[in-house]
């Protein structure tokens, strides 16, 4: 409020500076033009009333310096001009303010639209369920992630996850208390990484996380914290014997296709399956090197 009462007094001290300006100048200057910067001023910074008060003020002032410039002669022909300089002056500076208005009205426009393909572009890529990103957003951001590796001869290391017996948890308690299970598991899995590591929920009960410079051991010791959470959460359901199984894949020098890396963590994973579930297995892979005879 006191930012509209300063303009408006700023644009009335300027309307009454050139109507003392119109009057000492005579008749040979006349500086009618100068009064549309005080209207230009408030219709583009307040709303259309202050608008009609400058306007007003104006042409009083205008008028008032014409009067005593014709020794206060006040005729049909001073209310014509009076009439005039008044219309002339509201019609520019309402003009002006629904030109503003209606900038503003589009600027609104354009950030809402923004928005909401800001926030479209994020469920794309998020899981609406755990909050995680998702498939398509983890294999993009391992695509800088594996350039960066093989850019500075370092490992590439990710994680896959799935659930052991999960589906009971769906069968035996409902598909609402299956989707709070994946929402704890997705929060085991985010405390167990470091802000670095990127971690996904891939679909259904598999997750994913993309360790940041991690060695076999490192990644085996967050697997285990992983394991440990969510032997923290099979108490809750002693039908179901829920538990998780985790693939590891080491890459010395990761290929090009995250999809690769993925695929051979997912296989690492069922080996670990079958090797009795709830368990962590490691693949390490390195180049191979050709031998000439």
């Amino acid at each position: 409020m006191r930012r509209k009462i300063g303009i408006l007094v700023l644009a009335l001290a300027l309307v009454a500076f050139l109507g003392w300006l119109d009057h000492i100048t005579g008749r040979e200057v006349r500086s009618v033009l100068f009064y549309f910067l005080p209207i230009m001023l408030v219709a583009w910074t307040l709303e259309r009333r202050y608008v009609v008060i400058v306007s007003i003020a104006s042409a009083i002032a205008w008028g008032t310096a014409e009067l005593l410039l014709h020794g206060m002669s006040y005729d049909l022909a001073s209310i014509w001009n009076e009439a005039s300089a008044l219309t002339v002056f509201s019609v520019v500076g309402l003009t002006i303010a629904t030109l503003r208005r209606e900038r503003d009205q589009l600027r609104k426009a354009n950030d809402r639209v923004r928005e909401l393909l800001e926030k479209e572009a994020h469920m794309a890529r998020t899981d609406p369920l755990t909050g995680l990103p998702n498939s398509r957003e983890f294999l993009e951001r391992m695509l800088p992630e594996i350039a960066r590796c093989n850019r500075e001869s370092k490992p590439l290391c990710l994680l896959y996850l799935d659930l052991d017996n999960f589906k009971l948890i769906n069968d035996r308690h409902g598909h609402v208390e299956g989707d709070k299970v994946l929402q704890r598991v997705a929060d085991c899995l985010r405390n167990s990484l470091r802000a670095a590591d990127v971690p996904a929920r891939l679909g259904g009960d598999e997750f994913a996380a993309l360790l940041w410079q991690s060695d076999a051991d490192g990644a085996r010791a967050v697997a285990e914290r992983v394991l440990e959470a969510v032997r923290k959460i099979a108490p809750e359901y002693p039908d179901c014997s829920l538990g998780v199984s985790v693939g590891i894949a080491w890459f010395e020098s990761p290929p090009s296709d995250p999809s690769l890396i993925v695929r051979r963590a997912d296989e690492a994973m069922y080996d670990a399956k079958r090797e009795g579930k709830g368990r962590t297995r490691v693949v390490q892979v390195r180049p191979q090197v050709s031998s000439s005879a």
